[in-house]
């Protein structure tokens, strides 16, 4: 049986019309604001049992920027717990395109209109006023690995994280990524839950971070190992988890190495120590990706770190009370203590500038607009904050050293960024490239609200309409492709089928409506190369409203 996430097959929508009040005038579609007047309500069931699942959670999430009558953030983000019917109500929605995600302990979390455990989920359209109903969600069991690590000695290693990872594409490269993890306890022994049916990869990963004993001379460490037993990621063995199975009896001997000790200081950029400040170590894993940890400072300034692997890693210091000043820098470790580091930190890098806005429709902006800025190779970087946008529409806003883009929030989805300039240039795709200490002033981020609309109907080779597929939007550049590009998009249909997209920048692109979509294949070159050949073209300029009606292709 096809892994169900939804009753997408039985799932019935029913709209009603809230009811005028007495003597008013008969309202068009036109007049009809977008009040917080709708109502949506469903089901949620365990897929082994078919019965109704109490207390899952059902969290509503609205697509899109700043929404009239929309609550805090400027959108819509509401939780509802099922009752004892497995029944989930949201009352008083404004109209708009909402995501919904089912989640339970025990059971792998749902988005509506996910067929499969990688698959993006499907956005609901509601309109004011509107009933929708039987919006159900069938939650599959998780699947359960457990096991047991044992030192070379055969006795149980506590606190090892163990987590099952898949090989994905995250921000263009290819990682090991995985959503559940888990600690070994004091027999060495672990349980993961929850797990989503697919193949996976143990890991097991040791740390130990802080200062520890400084008259310790054991320095044992242990690298990171997939099942059976392996450092090479190459030489793993990938293990096949079901719905609701129970895979046991992982066993696997960690092998030590020997550890460095890690000693140092971080002084301001007048030469004095810093203190009140988090101290974070991001590690780059050799299967991909990177995972950080926090440390303390010393009232001196100095650190230690016991124990590190060897390894890649990032030391890095965020602003924090009493501490106004950043910092990083990269650190290799091998067998051998490092002694007497030293980092540096330098007053933040800044961007200021001006929001560029139509007198006419600035009005129609929200008061809630915050930018931040962020690298553009997809490094995340935690310490920075939102800097909201001041009444005039001037901004300030720290940066990290590097490419930064910029992201505004709250802005509402007739809106978009047309142009953010530096010097007259616009560098709106390539970044805004920010030096150590370096204060770039005057800005322009221009806003247009002449916003691209791109949708289409999908029908399969016997003409009739297709409710599940992936349409991918792509420029034909390939330079383009990068991560974060704005000209890359996937897109799910609605529940009538049609796919919808909006604020695309003006320019030519290919489209191609896929059955089955990967969670972030689109990002993979590879891939868009690949389906280049069954895409459609397309051209779309500002403020147009573009309609292109595909066939669904098989993915290959």
């Amino acid at each position: 049986m096809h892994w169900i996430v939804t009753s997408l097959a039985a799932l019935q929508l029913t709209f009603g019309q809230t009811a005028q009040p007495p003597g008013a005038p008969a309202s068009t579609p036109a007049q009809v604001p977008a009040a917080a007047t709708a109502t949506l309500r469903g089901h949620v069931t365990a897929g082994d049992s078919g019965q109704p699942l109490r207390k899952a959670q059902v969290r509503l999430i609205q697509i899109g920027g700043f929404q009239p009558g929309a609550t805090g953030t400027g959108r819509e983000n509401r939780l509802a717990t099922t009752d004892a019917d497995g029944l989930y109500e949201f009352k008083d929605l404004p109209a708009g395109r909402y995501n919904l995600m089912a989640t339970r302990t025990s059971y792998v979390g749902v988005q509506w209109g996910q067929r499969t455990p990688t698959e993006p989920g499907k956005p609901l359209e509601i309109l004011a006023g509107q009933t929708v109903e039987r919006v159900d969600f069938t939650l599959p069991r998780g699947g359960v690995i457990t096991g047991r690590i044992v030192d070379e000695f055969g006795e149980a290693l506590s606190g090892i994280q163990i987590s099952a990872v898949q090989s994905r594409m995250v921000n263009g490269q290819r990682q090991m990524a995985g959503g559940r993890s888990w600690s070994t306890d004091d027999l060495g022994e672990f349980r993961l839950y929850g797990i989503p049916p697919g193949q996976y990869y143990v890991q097991a990963t040791w740390r130990r971070l802080g200062p520890g004993d400084p008259n310790s001379v054991d320095q044992t460490g242990y690298p990171q190992t997939y099942f059976p037993g392996t450092i090479n990621v190459a030489d793993a063995q990938r293990i096949t988890v079901a719905a609701g199975q129970t895979i046991g009896d992982i066993a696997m001997m960690l092998s030590a190495i020997k550890t460095a000790r890690v000693e140092g200081s971080v002084v301001d950029s007048t030469g004095r120590p810093v203190t009140g400040a988090s101290l974070m170590l991001g590690q780059t894993t050799p299967g991909g990706g990177s995972s950080w940890s926090g440390s303390s400072l010393r009232p001196d300034g100095t650190f230690v770190f016991a124990s590190l692997a060897p390894g890649e890693y990032m030391l890095s210091i965020q602003p924090g009370q009493g501490a106004k000043e950043t910092g990083s820098m990269k650190l290799t470790v091998g067998s051998e203590d490092i002694k007497d580091l030293r980092l540096v930190t330098a007053p933040p890098s800044t961007v200021s500038g001006r929001l560029i806005v139509d007198p006419g429709q600035a009005q129609s902006l929200p008061h809630t607009l915050s930018l931040m800025a962020f690298l553009a190779d997809g490094r995340a970087m935690g310490g920075l904050q939102p800097a909201r946008v001041a009444d005039d529409l001037s901004f300030e806003l720290t940066a990290t050293p590097g490419k930064n883009r910029i992201n505004i929030n709250n802005l509402p989805p007739t809106w978009t960024m047309r142009a953010v300039r530096v010097s007259g240039i616009d560098v709106i795709d390539e970044g805004i490239e920010v030096k150590a200490s370096e204060n770039i002033r005057d800005v322009e981020i221009e806003l247009t609200n002449k916003v691209t609309t791109v949708s289409g109907l999908v029908t399969n080779g016997r003409g009739e309409a297709s409710r599940d597929y992936t349409a991918v939007i792509f420029s034909p550049d390939s330079k383009r492709w990068a991560t974060g590009s704005r000209y890359t998009r996937t897109v799910r249909p609605d529940q009538d089928g049609r796919y919808k997209t909006t604020g695309l920048p003006p320019g030519d692109y290919l489209i191609v409506a896929i059955d089955r979509v990967q969670q972030g294949q689109a990002s993979d070159p590879e891939f868009l190369e690949r389906i280049r050949t069954n895409a459609t073209s397309f051209s779309v300029s500002e403020g147009e409203t573009k309609s292109v009606d595909l066939k669904v292709k098989t993915a290959s």
